[in-house]
């Protein structure tokens, strides 16, 4: 995406004597797929809906073999029946099942090199006041706990091979301001 400064200009002198600034006009473009991820093997968790379909749609299209992973099957299987990949109901709230998962996906796969970390949850309490227990520990359990175990099992699985291995953690502008509430304080923490 391209704003030209002669754009940009045009519009704050027309704020300063018309009051009101002119439009503004963005000219976008996309890269057709070419195959860039070619021989990549990615798990993305949260894969079934939201960014992480929209980050496997591309994986995709980009040539990578990918397994998309969530806590609903139903979803689960109605995106991959759309993206044309492999998916593996997981729950990332739930690390006992982490080592079994790495395994079937990595066999899936035959051979994964890529994981991401994209499950997330807030719950988009009011303020600090308005966080239970429960709230609090179900947020750092998906977004903090599950993508640090879950690393850990993927690493366990995939470092016996020499092959160069990625790992992606999905984060958010909110980790990056003073939010009280545990969102904010999972996405701090995982930066």
């Amino acid at each position: 995406m391209s704003i030209s400064i002669k754009n940009k200009l045009a519009s704050f002198v027309s704020l300063i004597i018309h009051g009101k600034p002119a439009p503004i006009y963005a000219h976008i473009s996309y890269l057709s797929p070419n195959e860039t991820l070619k021989g990549k093997k990615i798990i993305v968790t949260g894969g079934g809906r939201g960014l992480g379909f929209a980050m496997a749609r591309k994986f995709v299209a980009e040539g990578a073999d990918v397994l998309i992973s969530g806590r609903n099957e139903k979803t689960l299987q109605e995106a991959a029946q759309k993206l044309g990949c492999k998916y593996r109901k997981l729950d990332v709230q739930n690390p006992n099942e982490f080592s079994s998962f790495i395994e079937a996906a990595d066999n899936d796969l035959c051979g994964a090199n890529c994981l991401v970390n994209n499950a997330g949850i807030s719950l988009h309490e009011a303020g600090f006041l308005d966080v239970s227990q429960e709230q609090f520990d179900a947020q750092f359990n998906t977004n903090l706990r599950g993508c640090f175990f879950l690393t850990q099992a993927f690493i366990e699985r995939t470092s016996a091979t020499s092959e160069m291995k990625n790992i992606l953690f999905t984060s958010s502008e909110t980790g990056t301001t003073v939010d009280e509430r545990p969102y904010g304080l999972s996405k701090a923490a995982l930066n």
